[in-house]
Parts: C-alpha cells; structure tokens; sequence
C-alpha cells in the first residue's frame, strides 16, 4: 500500500522505487530520505566533496539507478562542505545525492542504523587554506564514533536524497502499522453495511 511520504514518522523504512530508505526528516521543501544500502566508493583525490569523484558518481550513475532513469524526481539541495574545524574555505554545492555531514548525522543520531563499515560525510577535517590539509574526511564508524579517513580510501555511503513530500512510497514492515488506530477503525466503519 502506498501513501505519501509525509504521512511517514522519521525513523520509519519506506521502499523507494524497491530499495529501503529511511524517513529522516520532512522539511518545507520536502522530505529527507537515507538510502540503507550501503554502496562503496572511494571519496576522491581531495576532500572537497563538491570536487570529489564520490559526488561525481552518487550524482550521476547512481542517481540515475537510484530513480530508476526520473532523476528530476530528487529535489535539488545545498549541501554545506564546512570543515569540522570551521574552515568555510569550500563553502556549499548544489546536488541531488550526498552523504550527510557531520551535523547532519548528530541530528539523526538516534534514527541512523550503524553503518557495515565505515562511511563518508561530506565534512573535511580541515581545509588548505587553514592547515594546508586536503586529505581528510570524516564519518561515521561500525561502532558508532565520529572518526576520519584519507579521502583517497575507499569508504562505505548512505547517500541522502530530498523527494517531493507528496510523493507516493511504500512503507516496509506490517501494512497496517503505517495506519493509526483512528484511521484503522475509521476504516471498519466505512465498510460496515448500513
């Protein structure tokens, strides 16, 4: 059965065109979603995600596989490349997929699963400009620690996506928990003969 994304708690698992993704968080201009397989890929020769082959990828072949060919369907977002120490040096970039920076995953920290290894954000270290380093990136670990890697190295992602909230998904688990009570007997009733 599906039903608008938005009518969908934060937490929840939904099916998006067959593949799980967890509701993160509906917002005005649509509804967050976290894609739950965990792809591999390394995050560039930088770590300046806005420059980085793992956006080139999640934004183009991944994208298109993701949406099954609708890339359009994704909303458009900006995606904020401060580094963790304050460096604003690579300031944002416009993109339909990403991995969640590091304020992204303390918001959702108690909804995230641990992920099956470890897994990029798209916040650097630092940033030339201030240290001259271009080689770190930070993610999140298996045990669920904030921790750092060389951007060259190949990581995990669960790369988030903005949808329309309107949009139609199907939500996993027993069909009947995405219903309340109210709506459940409402139901009943409407059935019942006069």
């Amino acid at each position: 059965m599906k039903k608008p994304v938005l009518n969908i708690a934060p937490g929840q698992t939904v099916n998006y065109h067959g593949e799980p993704c967890l509701v993160l968080e509906h917002r005005k201009d649509g509804t967050m979603l976290l894609h739950l397989d965990q792809m591999t890929h390394a995050f560039g020769s930088s770590n300046n995600f806005a420059a980085s082959s793992l956006r080139a990828h999640l934004n183009g072949p991944y994208l298109a596989s993701l949406t099954d060919g609708n890339p359009d369907e994704i909303i458009t977002r900006t995606v904020d490349l401060t580094a963790l120490n304050g460096s604003k040096e690579y300031g944002s970039c416009e993109c339909k997929v990403a991995p969640l920076t590091i304020d992204e995953l303390r918001k959702y920290h108690d909804i995230l699963p641990l992920p099956e290894r470890f897994e990029w954000s798209v916040t650097p270290w630092s940033t030339p400009k201030v240290d001259e380093d271009d080689t770190w990136v930070l993610g999140l670990s298996t045990n669920g620690y904030v921790g750092d890697n060389y951007c060259d190295s190949t990581g995990g992602s669960r790369p988030a996506f903005l949808v329309p909230s309107n949009l139609p998904v199907e939500v996993e688990g027993n069909p009947l928990e995405q219903y309340s009570t109210r709506e459940l007997a409402e139901e009943i009733f409407r059935r019942l003969p006069n």
